[in-house]
C-alpha cells in the first residue's frame, strides 16, 4: 500500500518563494527565494533547425561537455522531434514570447509519439541532465541510493534504441536522483540541509562549476505524517551563451519536448522555474526548492 502511494506522488511531481530562513548549523544556510516578479516573457527554441542547434552546440562546447555527450544529445533531440513531426514547437531559432511558460499540443504531441515508439516512452529531464553532465558530476558512493521513485526512468533505460549510460555511469545516475528522507516540515532551510548531508554521505561533486551547472527543482512530498521525502522532480543544465546571456537546457518530460532558453540572469531562470512548478496552494508540504549543483540557486558562490 505505501509503494501504490509513493508511486502516486511520483506521478504527480512528474506531470507537474519562501520566506527567509536561517539555520546556523553546519551549512549556515540563509534562504530567500524571490517572488516570480523578474521575468514577464522568455525566449526559447525546441531545437527544430540548424541554425538553433549549432548555437547550443556552440555553448556547450565551450563549456567542456565532450563531442560524445553533444552528439548523443543532439540524436535525442532529433529523434523527439521527428517522432512528434514537430507539431507546436519552434520551427526556426529562437522565439519570444509574452508568457512565462510555452504551451503545447500535449495530447498530439502524445499521439504522434506513441504511434511511432508504443514500447520506448521517450526520456525525460534526469536522463538528458545526466547525458550532458555526467562528466562534471561525480558520486563516490553510488550504493547509497533508493531507486523506488525512478521506476519510469529505468523503464526508459531499459527500452533505449541504444545503451545511453555504461552500468558505472547508471549506477551513479540512480544515486544522484534517488529521493531522500526529510522532515515533515515546510522550513524550505531544513530540506536544504537534508539534501546536503545525503549528497555528502554519497560524496556527490560537481566540477568545472563556472560554466556548467545542474539546475534542480526539488520536490517535497508527505507520504505519512511521520514519512516524507525529497525528489528532483525537474532539472537541466546551465551554460552562458555567446551573447552573454545565460542558456538553460531541458527535456520538459518523456513526451514533451526539448527547450532551450535564454535568459538574462539567474533570478530570471528562478522566476521561470518557480511559476511552472511553484503551482500548489494551501499544501501542507514545502514549495519547491531550486538548487544550482549543491547550494540554492539564488545564494550560489
Amino acid at each position: 500500500m505505501k509503494k501504490r502511494i509513493v508511486i502516486s506522488l511520483i506521478c504527480g511531481i512528474l506531470s507537474i518563494s519562501c520566506s527567509q530562513k536561517t539555520i546556523n548549523d553546519k551549512y549556515d544556510i540563509n534562504i530567500s527565494q524571490k517572488s516570480n516578479e523578474n521575468l514577464k516573457k522568455i525566449t526559447y527554441s525546441n531545437l527544430v533547425d540548424k541554425a538553433s542547434q549549432e548555437e547550443v552546440r556552440a555553448a556547450l562546447k565551450n563549456a567542456g561537455v565532450s563531442e560524445k555527450s553533444i552528439k548523443d544529445f543532439f540524436e535525442g533531440v532529433n529523434y523527439f522531434n521527428n517522432s512528434v513531426e514537430n507539431v507546436s514547437l519552434v520551427k526556426s531559432g529562437f522565439q519570444t514570447m509574452e508568457k512565462t511558460s510555452p504551451v503545447y499540443d500535449e495530447v498530439t504531441i502524445q499521439e504522434k509519439w506513441n504511434k511511432k515508439n508504443p514500447v520506448f516512452i521517450g526520456q525525460n529531464c534526469r536522463i538528458t541532465t545526466f547525458e550532458l553532465m555526467k562528466d562534471f558530476i561525480s558520486v563516490g558512493n553510488p550504493e547509497i541510493k533508493n531507486t523506488e521513485q525512478l521506476f519510469m526512468d529505468q523503464d526508459s533505460l531499459k527500452n533505449f534504441p541504444v545503451k545511453i549510460f555504461t552500468d558505472k555511469e547508471k549506477a551513479q545516475f540512480e544515486s544522484l536522483f534517488s529521493s531522500i528522507e526529510t522532515e515533515n516540515t515546510k522550513d524550505i532551510a531544513t530540506h536544504i540541509r537534508k539534501v546536503k548531508e545525503d549528497w555528502e554521505k554519497k560524496n556527490i561533486k560537481f566540477s568545472n562549476k563556472n560554466k556548467i551547472s545542474m539546475i534542480s527543482v526539488f520536490f517535497h512530498s508527505e507520504i505519512t505524517p511521520k514519512e516524507s521525502f525529497l525528489f528532483i522532480g525537474h532539472v537541466g543544465v546551465l551554460v552562458p551563451s555567446s551573447d552573454g546571456k545565460f542558456l538553460f537546457i531541458e527535456k520538459l518530460a518523456f513526451q514533451e519536448p526539448y527547450q532551450a532558453l535564454k535568459f538574462d540572469n539567474v533570478l530570471q531562470l528562478n522566476d521561470y522555474l518557480l511559476n511552472k512548478y511553484d503551482v500548489e496552494y494551501g499544501q501542507s508540504n514545502a514549495k519547491p526548492f531550486i538548487m544550482r549543483n549543491g547550494d540554492p540557486i539564488l545564494m550560489y558562490p
